[in-house]
């Protein structure tokens, strides 16, 4: 079971004939809700999950750095983006780091260049969160093919004061990564969306207020 769910899972995510935005939505449907599989000819089929949603301790968090990712195109040459968060083996999260001299602009403009035909577009396919930061501006978030204007800043008090690690901590600590992957993230029409700071938060008052 375990291995027709990964086989499903990277048919969906190296389908070469759709869009980056169609793939990643299928890898995300297969995260979110689990992959169907079917034990033998006849059997119900049953619900393999990529990732315990519930209890995110449950799951194998890793950080790697500078991943070197071979071109989609024998023209252009590899990438290496700087940190790649992975859960459970996937690679869900991905962030450009830049000196405290360097505009986080230049990081958001590398993953974007990264997301090109040419480059690594199919690394993209299983990434749910992309992020670019400094130690001076702090963490810029958005998703697949976020615009540089539509990058967000996430803003929550906290008594860490270097502006890199406090927004790192908030957006990647383990259940909050997981929480907003699975519930504050939408396609919309041909356009993937993440909520800003002030929608979680809201969305969050709304739930206690009505539990």
């Amino acid at each position: 079971l375990i291995n027709r769910a990964l086989h499903e899972l990277n048919r969906v995510a190296t389908d070469t004939s759709k869009h980056l935005y169609d793939r990643n939505r299928g890898v995300y449907d297969l995260l979110r809700y689990g992959v169907k599989v079917q034990p033998g000819v006849g059997e119900t089929r049953v619900t393999v999950w990529l990732i315990d949603w519930k209890h995110p301790e449950n799951n194998d968090f890793a950080i790697a750095e500078e991943v070197t990712v071979p071109a989609a195109s024998a023209r252009a040459y590899s990438k290496r983006p700087d940190i790649v968060l992975y859960v459970n083996g996937i690679a869900l999260g991905v962030l450009e780091l830049k000196r405290s001299t360097v505009s986080v602009s230049e990081g958001i403009r590398q993953n974007l260049d990264n997301q090109k035909q040419e480059f690594i577009r199919p690394f993209f396919t299983t990434i749910q969160l992309v992020m670019a930061g400094n130690s001076t501006q702090g963490v810029r978030y958005g998703v697949i093919e976020t615009p540089e204007k539509y990058y967000l800043t996430w803003k929550e008090k906290s008594p860490i004061e270097d502006p890199l690690e406090r927004q790192l901590v908030q957006l990647c600590n383990k259940s909050r990564l997981l929480e907003l992957i699975h519930d504050f993230m939408v396609f919309d029409a041909g356009t993937k969306k993440i909520c800003r700071h002030n929608q979680y938060f809201g969305i969050k008052e709304a739930q206690n207020y009505i539990s």
